[in-house]
């Protein structure tokens, strides 16, 4: 076995070895939010890396052969949990959840772990004309789907990544400490946007474009070592920068959660606190005699909500009242919506429809038909 070693193997050698240096450095990193899934994250970049090593140096190993396809179906769930944990700190995933996100890459496991058992089978028993077809057409499935699927399924999260730091900045005032994750996360975004792109042009030019092995992957692979290097530079200042307020509130028993949220209720139902545009955690806690934090860890531990979402629910509520109640048709809905509180069209259009399943106009063309019988 000759092995080939040129500037661009041993970059992106050293580049998988930094990237898996990173990973295991964050693995062991209790502070910073979603440290385990950004670990994740490098460790399917590392793990690229070697893999792609292998067939350019031509080491040929076999190890790369048995999960090919399989781990970079987690690339995309670990940068939207790695997002969403640096975005989201007081709401923890659980662990059934984050399987749910890894769906992808555990399918593709299984099927590899499928046909490998029967690629086992097969070589342990004679004249299974059967089960060899079986194999074939599976292995010529895995390969014919696996790629495309997996830019597919990378370009889904990445979106959602996007869309999740970009309503995250509408709805939050950033302070200092917060500036710092949405310039970080901003460059992250930005870089695996770049890549989001590259990866499906890469594929396209390859049907094109005749040479030899898979020697088209090199400009995407060194794009991603200079990625490995950056973020494992940038991101270790970034991580020890970034860390969780919190809370000295641990805990809430349910008895005395219970009589806040009563309380919390009342002032809303009561007094209409959320008609204020700028209404926020320290506004209701001082009306209520309270501290913030104790708002907070009440909606958070035992109402399964977060501020912004407990208060635009009762603002939804004030809108529906007033779309149905008919006084109010000289305003149009985007009036309504703001007359009940909400600063931010797109804030409103999201929440009402995630609230009630259709979009405002939908909702108001109901009510007309309605009242119109």
């Amino acid at each position: 076995m000759d092995l080939e070693f040129n500037w661009i193997n041993i970059l992106i050698l050293f580049g998988a070895l930094h990237g898996l240096i990173f990973g295991v450095i964050l693995l062991f990193n209790k502070k910073h939010p979603g440290a385990k899934f950004l670990a994740a994250f490098m460790f399917i970049l590392s793990y690229n890396g070697f893999e792609t090593f292998n067939w350019s140096s031509g080491l040929d190993s076999f190890v790369f052969d048995l999960f090919s396809f399989v781990w970079i179906y987690g690339f995309g769930p670990s940068l939207y949990l790695y997002v969403r944990a640096l975005l989201k700190p007081d709401q923890p995933l659980s662990i059934r959840k984050a399987l749910i996100y890894y769906s992808p890459m555990i399918f593709q496991f299984a099927m590899k772990v499928l046909i490998l058992s029967l690629y086992i089978y097969v070589l342990l028993n004679e004249n299974q004309d059967l089960s060899s077809e079986l194999l074939t057409y599976l292995i010529t499935f895995y390969i014919w789907y696996s790629e495309p699927i997996s830019v597919v399924v990378f370009l889904l999260y990445v979106g959602w990544s996007i869309r999740l730091f970009l309503n995250f900045k509408n709805e939050h005032i950033a302070n200092p400490s917060q500036q710092i994750v949405n310039t970080w996360l901003k460059a992250l975004l930005i870089c695996m946007t770049v890549f989001g792109l590259l990866w499906p042009l890469t594929l396209i030019s390859a049907s094109f474009i005749d040479v030899d092995g898979d020697t088209y992957y090199y400009p995407i692979e060194l794009l991603l070592v200079f990625f490995v290097y950056w973020i494992a530079f940038v991101g270790y200042h970034k991580i020890r920068l970034i860390n969780p307020v919190k809370s000295k509130i641990q805990h809430i028993e349910y008895s005395d959660a219970e009589q806040h949220l009563i309380a919390l209720k009342k002032v809303m139902e009561r007094e209409k606190l959320y008609l204020d545009p700028e209404l926020n955690r320290n506004k209701v806690a001082r009306h209520l005699g309270v501290s913030a934090k104790l708002v907070s860890a009440v909606l958070n531990q035992h109402a399964n909500q977060n501020f912004n979402d407990f208060v635009n629910c009762y603002r939804v509520a004030e809108v529906i009242d007033k779309l149905k109640s008919g006084e109010n048709n000289h305003l149009t809905i985007s009036g309504i919506a703001f007359d009940s509180g909400f600063n931010s069209q797109a804030t409103f259009q999201r929440v009402f429809k995630s609230i009630k399943g259709m979009s405002p106009k939908e909702f108001q063309n109901l009510v007309l038909e309605k009242t119109d019988k």
